[in-house]
């Protein structure tokens, strides 16, 4: 098994985190969606978050204001997708919005660790 240095990780933890966000907007942005499937990838989602959250806790090597930044876009893309599904707000403009920020962010992470 490859070990990867702790920055590595966390990179490759938090591209896991994005690009399941991707499917998970498809699906809350489709016309008929199914709210069990949605309810299962945002509890994966949730857990992902979790142990990215935990693992960059434990690393305060790692820690930079440029995770910290996605770590916050992703809390409020959340919230907006809590909103979108519970309250059937259908503000879907703003969770495109709260995704971009995440991917702009991230772009940002990943340059400024070195990692393509």
């Amino acid at each position: 098994m490859l070990k990867k240095e702790p920055s590595q990780q966390l990179v490759s933890d938090l591209s896991n985190l994005y690009n399941k966000c991707l499917p998970v907007y498809e699906l809350v942005t489709s016309r008929h969606y199914d709210e069990t499937r949605v309810l299962l990838n945002m509890s994966e989602l949730f857990t992902m978050y979790n142990v990215s959250k935990l693992f960059y806790g434990v690393h305060p090597e790692i820690q930079k204001k440029e995770i910290e930044a996605f770590y916050l876009s992703f809390d409020e893309f959340y919230s907006e997708l809590k909103l979108v599904i519970f309250h059937e707000d259908d503000a879907t403009g703003k969770l495109y919005n709260k995704l971009s920020t995440m991917k702009e962010l991230f772009e940002e992470l990943t340059a400024s660790n070195n990692v393509l």
